[in-house]
């Protein structure tokens, strides 16, 4: 962090300086959400529950109104009170350190949370194509590594851990862009060249959560709504497997969990991973909206735009650090972005 970075930190955590731009989170809300918690027994590492802490203590303290989803998305249709700069909390996936580690934390500040499971996952029919990739450049002994095929030729070096990481980096971002059917059909040739044989089932660090600890979970305050079957990238697959995947999701949803949040969320969730197409899918499954991975504040006049704007409801990433939390939270974020046009 640079010195000027630091100075501004200090500036907008001295007590009384964020108040003053509240005014700025007048009818809207923010919206967070998480992916992976650190799990030193798994081997997992990922957000720092210690951190989640600290800026949940923040939020209480400072007496943000820290709310459900629903709860959002209800007052976004102007069904109850104004928003006033209201928090809510998601989690994307169903991996097991969500429902162990994220699903305690939450509960122990009494914080309504919202969870997405990508039910194929739970229901252990896979595991997830980027962990694949992640584990075939750990695992290989292999100093080079090349892929002939219609769709890709490449050839990565990998000598060293930031060759491995540089490489694991562009082949995920390569598979982002190609048709769902061949990106799994690439990752079986990735592991054949590097010579790692991939487990039929995730090994721990990639594993999910089961449905009883979901349910365990709902008990102290989780909730949970769909999130596919198997996780593709919508825009890439046909009509046919993405109609099923909302569709499916949606049903084993409402049969394993007491609840089920009627939000759906995008994967990935950047602008061009779905479309109008999976919209429709959503509005005759009478869903009430979805959520979107790009950053941004949710409002009434956006999410009642054109009758689809309640289907794009934007999010942010929770900050690692309080200073950001607060510059969030605050309105300091919402009056930057007010200037940026």
């Amino acid at each position: 962090m640079g010195l000027g970075h630091a100075i501004y930190h200090r500036i907008i955590s001295t007590p009384g300086v964020a108040s003053l731009f509240s005014p700025a989170q007048r009818d809207c809300a923010t919206i967070f959400m998480l992916h992976r918690f650190d799990d030193p027994n798994r081997g997992v590492a990922g957000f720092d529950p210690a951190q989640l802490q600290r800026g949940l203590e923040y939020l209480r303290k400072n007496r943000y109104e820290i709310v459900s989803l629903e709860n959002i998305f209800d007052r976004l249709a102007r069904k109850g009170a104004a928003l006033r700069g209201a928090v809510a909390f998601t989690i994307d996936d169903g991996y097991v350190d969500q429902a162990e580690i994220a699903g305690r934390v939450f509960a122990e500040y009494d914080c309504p949370v919202t969870t997405f499971l990508t039910t194929g996952f739970l229901d252990g029919q896979l595991w997830f194509w980027w962990d694949k990739i992640e584990y075939i450049f750990s695992m290989t002994s292999q100093k080079s590594v090349k892929i002939t095929l219609p769709e890709l030729n490449l050839a990565y070096e990998l000598g060293s851990h930031g060759m491995r990481h540089k490489a694991q980096e562009d082949f995920t971002q390569r598979c982002k862009v190609i048709a769902d059917d061949a990106k799994h059909r690439i990752i079986v040739c990735l592991a054949e060249a590097a010579g790692v044989e991939l487990p039929k089932t995730p090994p721990q660090q990639y594993a999910p959560m089961s449905w009883d600890q979901a349910r365990m979970c709902e008990e102290r305050g989780m909730t949970f709504g769909p999130h596919t079957v198997t996780h593709p990238i919508l825009s890439r697959t046909d009509s046919h497997q993405s109609k099923t995947e909302i569709e499916e999701s949606w049903a084993r949803l409402s049969k394993e969990v007491r609840r089920p949040v009627k939000i759906f969320c995008y994967p990935n969730g950047r602008w061009e991973d779905f479309g109008q197409r999976e919209i429709d899918v959503m509005h005759k499954l009478g869903l009430q909206g979805a959520v979107v991975g790009e950053p941004g504040f949710a409002d009434p006049r956006s999410f009642a735009n054109d009758s689809v704007g309640r289907f794009k409801v934007m999010r942010f990433s929770f900050p690692e650090t309080l200073p950001d939390l607060v510059q969030y939270v605050s309105g300091i974020e919402r009056c930057k972005m007010m200037v940026r046009g």
